[in-house]
């Protein structure tokens, strides 16, 4: 069935229910291209409006910036598990609806090369697919005949990156980062007419690599710029696809394809500036600006079109002490705002989002070094406008950020 038709009944059907997924988002809007980007975050970036391009990677890995790796310290391994919860309102014109989505997000680790450079790894989402649509009713073609579809939608895309950053002086580092960008999405949809089905199954692959750079400069000990550029690239993609039918209780295969041709996904080049500043003792502020262009890849969806993309974000931190005698010392306070313009134009509309962000470091060691961090953001994406849905955002980022330091030797008195 084409894509914009089914779009068209599921935002202005009634009775269409988007249900739970296990998945890491539940948004309709992931129905469209290779999902929606990814909320998941490593370490604190998220309660500061999720951004950092000019924030170093020391206690915390900071995955906006390869060339934020050249400040680990000697000698010092840094390890980050992430977990990501989402609660969403979908609302059209005639319906609300409630989901719930929770699953673990991200596995990282960094590690000094030596006392001016370091390297990390980490796989984070990439993009993110979980829809459901439920109850579809639509009549068939010259006829007063009905039939119903149930539409599922899951998978995504993963970012195996490496980053590597080396300081060339000592007030301007440079990084490299190489990602394999790999997953699938799987869309079935089951037709009933009468007493009888329709089962299609299309599993869509795709893989490809992607390389990156970025510079950070210290002005001076109080601010610091930051900028990154990811290259353009076409993911390659191929299809399974699986057609059944049952009539009378039996069931016949129609279809069974593997490895299909289907065009390459294109993603655009990204540039990214940022500016950190540290105005007055305990606080640090950041600032984010990013571009992606999407237009100069021509890369197009049955039901929409892809337009450039702006995403700016604003962060804050207060901690009391670098290292306090007292607990609450050690606690790092954070907030945030971010604005995403969206990279999806549907019937004339550009479909945006906006979030406000929070967040604690929480030590869990004496030193104050390692820490759990928590952070909550909602926000908004998409209008109740035409065939446009709102969607209303709650989301929980926690990160477990350890710490260590290698080849200490011990000293005896």
């Amino acid at each position: 069935m084409n894509k914009y038709f089914i779009v068209l009944l599921v935002l202005l059907h009634p009775f269409a229910l988007f249900s739970q997924t296990n998945n890491l988002t539940g948004s309709p809007y992931s129905l469209f291209g290779l999902g929606v980007q990814s909320n998941s975050n490593i370490g604190k970036n998220s309660g500061i409006g999720n951004g950092g391009i000019a924030l170093e990677t020391n206690n915390q890995i900071n995955n906006y910036n390869p060339a934020s790796f050249s400040a680990i310290p000697d000698k010092t391994f840094l390890l980050d598990i992430g977990f990501l919860g989402e609660l969403s309102k979908i609302s059209n014109t005639d319906n609300d609806e409630l989901r719930l989505v929770a699953n673990f997000s991200n596995l990282a680790f960094a590690f000094s090369v030596n006392n001016r450079s370091g390297l990390g790894v980490s796989i984070v989402p990439f993009t993110d697919v979980g829809y459901s649509l439920i109850g579809i009713k639509s009549n068939v073609e010259g006829s007063q005949d009905q039939f119903t579809s149930n539409i599922l939608g899951s998978g995504g895309l993963s970012d195996l990156r490496l980053n590597y950053g080396y300081q060339l002086y000592d007030n301007f580092s440079v990084g490299l980062r190489t990602s394999f960008l790999f997953g699938s999405i799987n869309e079935t949809e089951n037709i009933r007419i009468g007493d009888a089905f329709l089962n299609i199954d299309e599993e869509n692959y795709y893989n490809g690599f992607r390389f990156g750079l970025g510079f950070q400069y210290k002005i001076n000990p109080k601010y610091s710029l930051g900028f990154t550029i990811d290259l353009p690239t076409s993911l390659n993609s191929s299809q399974d696809r699986l057609v059944d039918k049952s009539l009378d209780f039996i069931n016949t295969e129609v279809e069974d394809q593997k490895g299909l041709n289907i065009p390459d996904f294109k993603l655009p080049l990204e540039i990214g500036f940022g500016l950190a500043s540290k105005p007055f003792k305990g606080i640090t502020l950041s600032a984010d600006y990013k571009t992606n262009l999407w237009s100069f890849t021509d890369q197009r969806d049955d039901i929409g079109k892809f337009v450039n993309q702006s995403i700016i974000s604003i962060g804050a931190q207060y901690r009391a002490r670098e290292r306090g005698l007292k607990y609450w010392q050690n606690i790092e306070f954070r907030a945030g705002i971010n604005y995403d313009s969206g990279y999806l134009e549907v019937n004339n509309e550009v479909i945006d989002n906006y979030s406000f962000t929070a967040g604690l470091g929480l030590p869990i060691n004496r030193k104050g070094t390692s820490t759990l961090n928590i952070s909550f953001a909602t926000g908004q994406k998409g209008a109740v406008e035409g065939i446009l849905i709102q969607e209303k955002f709650n989301l929980i980022n926690v990160n477990l950020s350890l710490k260590d330091i290698w080849f200490k030797k011990l000293k005896f008195n």
